[in-house]
């Protein structure tokens, strides 16, 4: 759908991609506008419990769009289900990122130099993940930051949800801060976040009940 209004009135709804469907365009998280224009979406495909991630590029604002291969990655080492749901960002001009939610106990990543045409294989970070949503953004300093749940475990705790922080484009991650704790069974999840100037906000499900909302300066 399409608002000329600043959102008071909508277009009619239409597919994304015409008779698709396999899920294109932002699967979970938001897409990005890298800085030679193109829209970078995405995307992933959950299909009899195999999971596969791509990047759906879109070079005239988002009229037509084209998809990546799947990315590749060695079934051995990341076992299970696969990558879904990455979060991208981009370090300097056509040089582009993600990280990905895994069924490896940890969160996964590929690197771009092409402006998300392509991508390397996929490869483990030593971040903890237990299979559960993530989303980051990169502030205006470079600055990266995560939200996450941090047990390492597949399929384990979606509890605490946690931000990290990188100044070193994802190479580490120093600083950590639990959001919320929460006890035994309790889940936040699905977290989304964006930044304003030096401030993150962000939600997160609450227990399947509810939408958390949280925002800081990240100094």
């Amino acid at each position: 759908m399409i608002s000329k209004d600043n959102g008071t009135t909508w277009s009619a709804p239409k597919e994304l991609v015409a008779g698709d469907r396999g899920g294109r365009g932002p699967v979970k998280n938001k897409l990005i506008v890298l800085s030679n224009g193109t829209w970078l979406a995405p995307a992933s495909n959950e299909l009899k419990g195999v999971w596969n991630a791509f990047v759906d590029r879109s070079e005239d604002s988002g009229q037509t769009w084209k998809s990546t291969p799947f990315l590749t990655f060695n079934r051995d080492s990341i076992p299970g289900e696969g990558v879904i749901q990455p979060t991208l960002w981009e370090s300097s001009p056509g040089k582009v990122h993600m990280l990905l939610r895994s069924s490896a106990g940890v969160i996964c990543r590929s690197d771009s130099e092409d402006y998300g045409k392509t991508w390397s294989p996929v490869y483990k970070t030593n971040l903890p993940n237990p299979n559960s949503g993530i989303d980051l953004t990169r502030l205006d300093n470079g600055i990266l930051v995560l939200v996450y749940n941090r047990d390492g475990k597949n399929w384990g705790n979606r509890r605490p949800v946690s931000i990290a922080l990188s100044n070193d484009n994802g190479k580490t991650w120093p600083v950590i801060k639990d959001i919320e704790t929460g006890q035994q069974g309790d889940e936040f999840s699905y977290p989304a976040i964006i930044h304003y100037d030096d401030t993150v906000a962000l939600t997160y499900t609450w227990k399947r009940q509810r939408i958390a909302f949280w925002k800081a300066k990240i100094l």
